[in-house]
């Protein structure tokens, strides 16, 4: 099943120029502005490290709960594993107690060029994931494995995540702020604006930081 066939239009080094240079806070802001007010996955999601940011393409993935452990095991998470490409946010949701995430499926995902991982629900192996330098958001952490309580596999369609749609190709940033979902459509267009208002803090905050009254500032340069 084909994912992520949607046009990306940002490149690699585009998106590493990003990492340096958007918030998530600043995302959120241009969407409230285009009316699109309910784009932040709910509060509670949190990185493993609070100094990476993760921009890139969502590649969703469905969990459902089992009860009974495979002949085979991972068979569909392997595939997904297989499947997932440079520029991608792997995306999983799950109400199980076990572990979705872990530093295996990390260093797998990292060596295909991917770019962090929205994970609503458990992790495991939280050190070994945070020396990896991966970007990781999730629930918390659980020792117990998924084999036999959770079966993963990409999915093509849209899932819900943390009281947000995500649709494949959808521009997924996270930092220690939260995360937040860009349509894809929508992408250039909240993207100029984000760095268009990531400039006009700047200038705001230096000439606060000069002397000028906060609301001569909000005035001058519109944000706050």
């Amino acid at each position: 099943m084909p994912v992520n066939t949607v046009s990306r239009p940002l490149s690699t080094v585009e998106l590493d120029a990003l990492v340096g240079t958007i918030r998530s806070a600043l995302v959120s802001d241009v969407l409230d502005g285009m009316g699109l007010r309910d784009q932040c996955l709910a509060p509670g999601l949190l990185p493993v490290d609070g100094e990476l940011t993760m921009v890139g393409y969502a590649y969703n993935t469905m969990a459902r709960l089992v009860d009974a452990v495979p002949d085979v095991p991972y068979i569909g998470l392997l595939d997904a594993l297989d499947a997932v490409a440079t520029d991608d946010v792997w995306v999983v949701s799950s109400s199980s107690d076990a572990a979705l995430w872990g530093e295996l499926t990390s260093t797998s995902v990292r060596a295909r060029g991917v770019r962090g991982t929205v994970c609503d629900g458990y992790m495991r192996d939280l050190r070994m994931v945070r020396d990896l330098g991966f970007p990781v958001f999730s629930r918390g952490t659980s020792p117990r494995d998924a084999n036999g309580r959770i079966e993963i596999e990409r999915y093509s369609g849209v899932i819900e995540v943390a009281g947000v749609p995500i649709a494949n190709g959808d521009l997924v940033v996270g930092d220690d702020d939260g995360v937040v979902v860009v349509p894809s459509t929508l992408i250039l267009e909240v993207v100029s604006a984000a760095l268009e208002k990531a400039s006009a803090e700047s200038e705001f905050r230096a000439a606060v930081a000069q002397g000028m009254k906060p609301s001569d500032a909000y005035r001058q340069f519109g944000v706050l």
